[in-house]
């Protein structure tokens, strides 16, 4: 596959000027929660958005079930039909940049994304992650958090990059860990703020307020 001019998320804003809703592409490995609240969000006007295409790694993700009920392409690309990791990401890319996707939403998607799509959408990938990074990256951090005995842990989405959890940060917001919590409560706690907060930096984003320095995000006011 030919290599991808780059093009900054802004430029990308600006092709779409005269669309009504912003064309989102979501990726997902599970049950879909916060794709749920992604799309309840675009069909209420809380964001001038769409979901395009909802892509996932694994066929049985219950998330394709929400996209298809909700009239959303539902798409799952197995790993295990490409050669390597490379043409796998670079499928995920295609089937990204047929459907129109101006921003790619991670969100539970548990894989690590290759610079396939990364190149082909600069700026322009979010990450939901279930902890205040840097502490607690990776798959298991509600309880990696919780077995540590932390009093605070949260939320964060951030710009992905080629590392895991790595990438810079567009919000965070804490969730206290209280001493009754168990390990079900507390990711009940953590869910209910990762759904706020992703619909959230999606209103940011696509409203131009977001703009990066470094690894620090600035966001305007509105």
């Amino acid at each position: 596959m030919p290599e991808l001019e780059p093009m900054q998320i802004w430029e990308r804003v600006q092709l779409i000027k005269d669309d009504t809703r912003f064309p989102l592409g979501v990726l997902i490995s599970g049950s879909g929660t916060n794709l749920q609240a992604i799309i309840d969000a675009c069909e209420s006007g809380e964001l001038q958005a769409r979901v395009a295409v909802v892509i996932s790694n694994k066929e049985g993700a219950y998330g394709l079930e929400r996209a298809r009920a909700a009239g959303i392409t539902a798409v799952h690309i197995d790993p295990a039909q490409y050669s390597d990791y490379r043409a796998y990401n670079h499928a995920i890319a295609a089937s990204l940049e047929a459907h129109g996707v101006q921003l790619v939403v991670m969100a539970g998607y548990m894989r690590l994304l290759g610079n396939e799509v990364l190149r082909a959408f600069p700026q322009a990938v979010i990450n939901l992650h279930p902890a205040l990074l840097p502490a607690f990256p990776g798959a298991s951090a509600i309880p990696d958090a919780f077995e540590w005995g932390v009093k605070i842990t949260g939320v964060t989405v951030h710009f992905a990059d080629e590392a895991f959890d790595r990438g810079p940060i567009i919000c965070q917001e804490p969730v206290r860990v209280e001493q009754d919590d168990t390990l079900e409560t507390l990711e009940a706690k953590i869910h209910e703020v990762e759904h706020r907060m992703i619909v959230e930096a999606i209103r940011l984003i696509i409203t131009e307020r977001v703009s990066i320095e470094g690894r620090t995000v600035h966001i305007s006011e509105g």
